[in-house]
């Protein structure tokens, strides 16, 4: 798959996401309503029985009933949330994320890059046949991996031989590349994608190789790389697996997802996936009412972006990855994700709480406005008090 095609399948996949109601702005424009039909019969009372008041009255039920409080109590609360989050390496991209992150259910979890640190090392070279020697395949490996983005391409570039000129280069996102070196066309890739079925069952080791070498349907070599864990991961999932579900979707083999998912106690690990099916098990889980996050790092996570409730990327990953996605871990910290939580779900209650008392203001001072209790001038007061203490409710969100 092209990386256009990437592009337009991670913007069909956006188009579909979830739209959140802006539940401010339909209470502001109810409550704006309400106050002007009651200042309207305030001054068609006063007017009939105390005209010289019915002015300074009606004002009085205007300015004190300001819906400021109201209309500050989740902008403020956002806008100190994100700055903390700013200050953390996380940013947040999409106006949604505070409101849907307190109700994730699900975790999902690309594995290179993402829960290890991606910086791959060559462990074993298995030759196959005596036509190449080690240094040979490595230098047409790295001849075309160097036109792979994937984590996986780096460790081949130290062995890189600028003799070798690689043409006709072909890169398919998440499965390989092919392309012609000194006249010879080669695919580097996934077992799963260059070797035909028969291999799967007779050569199960050939199969959970990082990647292997072929050439006019030949196995050249395979090669069987590792990755680090990162440090944090471990504690991550653990928080997680608290109350959340997590599951691993990744491209890699099935045994090296289940080596990392035993490591992390991660639920459930499917492997060699392609995009396409890491989308499909995301709406799987949709369509069991399941709100998921989706966590990753690479171009082939895009469109599975589109698809999540959620979608974070590493800081570190592809450009198109980050482009896609609602949260940029920019840190590269998974350790961020806690985080993300805690501050989403304290965002959630301070603006209940800013919400109660502007509604609760409104409630006490609207009746005595009414009534003529409240001066134009303390009308100001109680109005501008209000707000100020919707905003200082919502710096809290600052404090560490």
């Amino acid at each position: 798959m092209t990386q256009e095609r990437f592009i337009r399948l991670s913007e069909q996949s956006q188009a579909h996401k979830p739209k959140l109601a802006r539940f401010s702005d339909k209470v502001a424009q109810y409550f704006v309503a309400i106050i002007l039909i009651t200042a309207i019969g305030t001054a068609i009372y006063w007017q009939q029985h105390l005209p010289e008041e019915a002015f300074w009255i009606t004002l009085s039920v205007l300015v004190a009933t300001c819906p400021c409080a109201l209309s500050l109590a989740t902008p403020t609360a956002l806008t100190c949330a994100t700055t903390r989050l700013n200050r953390d390496g996380i940013m947040i991209k999409s106006a949604h994320v505070m409101e849907t992150m307190p109700n994730i259910d699900c975790f999902a979890f690309d594995k290179t890059g993402t829960l290890t640190t991606g910086e791959f090392a060559i462990d074993k070279v298995d030759i196959q046949g005596n036509d190449y020697s080690k240094q040979e395949v490595l230098a047409v490996a790295a001849a075309l991996e160097s036109h792979s983005e994937h984590p996986i391409a780096k460790p081949f570039t130290q062995h890189r031989d600028f003799n070798l000129a690689a043409k006709k280069i072909t890169v398919q996102s998440g499965l390989g590349v092919c392309g012609i070196v000194n006249d010879q066309y080669y695919k580097i890739g996934k077992a799963s994608w260059l070797l035909p079925p028969s291999v799967h069952e007779e050569n199960k080791t050939l199969m959970n190789a990082s990647c292997v070498l072929v050439s006019d349907n030949r196995i050249i070599a395979a090669f069987y790389l590792v990755d680090k864990i990162r440090d944090d991961a471990k504690t991550l999932i653990n928080n997680l697996n608290v109350s959340h579900q997590t599951i691993m979707l990744s491209g890699d083999n099935q045994n090296a997802c289940e080596r990392v998912g035993k490591a992390l106690a991660i639920s459930q690990c499917f492997g060699n996936l392609s995009a396409a099916d890491k989308m499909a098990a995301i709406k799987k889980k949709q369509k069991e009412n399941i709100t998921i996050a989706m966590v990753g790092d690479g171009v082939n996570d895009s469109p599975v972006f589109g698809a999540a409730h959620i979608s974070m990327a590493m800081g570190c990953g592809t450009d198109i990855a980050k482009s896609g996605a609602d949260v940029i871990l920019l840190n590269n910290k998974l350790a961020s994700i806690n985080t993300l939580i805690r501050i989403s779900i304290k965002t959630k209650r301070i603006v209940f709480q800013n919400y109660l008392w502007a509604f609760g203001y409104n409630a006490i001072v609207l009746p005595l406005a009414v009534c003529g209790f409240i001066t134009p001038y303390i009308a100001v007061i109680g109005m501008s008090v209000s707000s100020i203490l919707v905003i200082s409710n919502s710096l809290r969100l600052l404090k560490k």
